[in-house]
């Protein structure tokens, strides 16, 4: 597709998000609230439809311009490539061997992703700066809310580096648990939210922006 495309949680893989021109169906180089909601998916909510609408319609004009969707659209590549990368370093963390070299790997990996997130740069996430930073993703603010949960073990508010490394232990300690055992909560949230930008990912960007609306 396209210009207005690539975030949202609940992505449907059978539906092919319409194009910014299919959209655009008076062809007046500018998309309505109308036909924006028009071209929703079938069960799709209209208030967060027109929620989302004004979220892309930077100007405040009533209309979402080709350009307007195409700066949507890279914001929500970049706030996806984030959130997978900070995703990656946990899941990375949790299941590399404990070796120096690999440790190490991880290590960078998560202060990347750490740092990029950490926009104050007060050695901490906030909540605020979690929900900034992936605001624009494709998960859903239940799953980044569970995510940042999970991670805030003291349930401070803030996630530490420290406890980054805790929460990458505790994979790799329900890695190495039998099976029939049933994983602690942290272990399912952060599952879920992996393998759903994982699943993302791995359809590149042709899903609907609709999908959060749904």
């Amino acid at each position: 597709m396209s210009s207005i495309s690539g975030v949202g949680g609940g992505f449907r893989p059978h539906h092919k998000p319409p194009s910014f021109d299919q959209i655009d169906s008076n062809s007046d180089g500018g998309i309505s609230l109308d036909e924006f909601e028009s071209a929703a998916p079938k069960g799709a909510d209209s208030a967060k439809s027109e929620e989302l609408f004004k979220k892309i319609d930077t100007d405040g004009d009533g209309s979402i311009t080709k350009a307007e969707s195409d700066a949507f659209k890279d914001k929500a590549k970049k706030a996806d490539s984030l959130l997978q990368s900070f995703l990656f370093s946990l899941q990375a963390g949790g299941t590399q061997n404990a070796q120096a070299a690999s440790d190490s790997d991880s290590d960078k990996d998560s202060k990347s992703a750490f740092d990029a997130i950490d926009s104050d740069v007060n050695g901490g996430i906030s909540k605020d700066e979690f929900s900034a930073a992936f605001k624009d993703s494709r998960l859903n603010s239940d799953q980044l809310n569970r995510l940042f949960s999970s991670l805030d073990k003291n349930g401070d508010g803030s996630v530490s580096q420290d406890e980054v490394k805790a929460f990458q232990s505790s994979l790799q300690q329900s890695g190495e648990r039998h099976h029939h055992r049933r994983p602690p909560e942290a272990f399912q949230n952060a599952s879920q939210a992996y393998g759903s930008a994982s699943q993302l990912s791995a359809q590149g960007t042709t899903e609907t922006i609709y999908a959060k609306a749904a």
